[in-house]
């Protein structure tokens, strides 16, 4: 809690609509750093992850991206932004992604809910009928569904239903629907057993190559990227979480690399590419800090169904290391989320080396028909 004033009564706090400036050091940027400043420190506790995620500078490219219209609000006290609330509507969908993030000394005052319930309020007034949310957490209770924990209904992973984020989004009618692990590879490998697992792993790819760049796409595999990234949004396992099709396209594509430039952030994209046909059978992304001492991110890995059983998935996984040994020796973990579920991925993931950091819970309440 806030401190009170000499009457004994907590300050009173204020919500308004975040503003997204052009830069960060644009005179009208002080709200989005607050906002930045909250979710990092939110997201930080939450994952047990000490240190800045993501800066106001790399956020704001998110922000700015025009396929996925952000809005936010901002809850003030004294002058301070203590809490945030975004909502992000991808274009030509029925769902929508809410997020509300309150510091801790601030908790237990209706500020959250405020919050909440202008996401609600806007997500209604856009004609969505779904809103989804996704929060981290430790640990997997062991219990399943006996007021201890609560299961997922894919029959993988359960969230513990004494967390305040739980209790959160369930009194607000939300249902569990998919739990996730966060894993992370501590750098560097062990060079000899990596060179073994490269070598096991290339003799089993035959038939294919593995083509690597920095930075923005290049020319002649920008629509391979664009049917890779479309494919993601409708082959990754969803359970029941709502994902309508994510279209790319060759300008989408240009436009992302465009934002991209813009962020202190660096994008290393390995594809694995078929030699009989020329075309890319999958994909795998690096998303590097510029500070060493900060994780990477892998974000999308994967492999078109008609290439699947052929070790391309790991292939993916360790060409991409490699490349980012090869030009961020410093970098000293990756960190990457998968579904519970997804055993397959999971497995590759933990023959590379990677082990559990922390969980999310994906959330889902719907909210009727447009």
């Amino acid at each position: 809690m806030s401190s009170p004033d000499h009457t004994g009564v907590e300050p009173a706090f204020t919500i308004s609509a975040l503003i997204v400036p052009e830069t960060i050091d644009s005179p009208d940027a002080a709200d989005f750093l607050g906002m930045a400043e909250v979710r990092s420190t939110v997201e930080a506790e939450q994952r047990g992850a000490p240190g800045e995620l993501f800066t106001a500078e790399e956020m704001l490219p998110n922000w700015k991206d025009e396929s996925t219209e952000m809005l936010g609000f901002v809850a003030k006290v004294e002058g301070r932004v203590v809490a945030r609330g975004s909502l992000a509507l991808p274009a030509d969908a029925s769902e929508c992604w809410a997020s509300v993030a309150v510091l801790a000394a601030h908790r237990n005052r209706g500020i959250g809910s405020a919050l909440y319930e202008r996401l609600e309020q806007t997500a209604r007034a856009r004609g969505r009928t779904t809103i989804q949310n996704q929060t981290s957490f430790l640990a997997i209770a062991t219990a399943t569904d006996t007021g201890d924990s609560i299961s997922a209904p894919t029959g993988f992973g359960s969230v513990p239903a004494e967390l305040p984020s739980t209790r959160f989004l369930r009194n607000r009618g939300f249902s569990l629907e998919q739990v996730g692990r966060l894993s992370g590879l501590a750098l560097p490998v062990d060079e000899e057993a990596f060179a073994a697992l490269l070598a096991e792993t290339t003799a089993a790819a035959v038939g294919y190559r593995t083509v690597t760049w920095q930075g923005r796409t290049p020319h002649e595999w920008m629509e391979s990227i664009a049917l890779l990234r479309t494919r993601m949004s409708t082959d990754a396992p969803n359970a029941g979480i709502e994902q309508s099709e994510d279209l790319w396209t060759t300008e989408r594509v240009r436009a992302f690399d465009d934002l991209w430039e813009t962020s202190p952030r660096m994008l290393l994209t390995t594809i694995v590419v078929d030699d009989a046909t020329g075309t890319a059978a999958g994909y795998t992304e690096l998303d590097v800090p510029p500070e060493p001492d900060r994780s990477v991110e892998q974000r999308d890995t994967l492999v078109l169904r008609d290439h699947r059983g052929r070790r391309l998935g790991m292939l993916l996984k360790l060409a991409s290391i490699r490349r980012l040994r090869d030009g961020f020796p410093d970098h000293g973990l990756i960190e990457t989320m998968n579904a519970e579920e997804n055993r397959h991925m999971l497995d590759v993931n933990e023959a590379v080396g990677f082990v559990p950091l922390s969980y999310a819970a994906r959330w889902k309440k719907v909210l009727g028909r447009r």
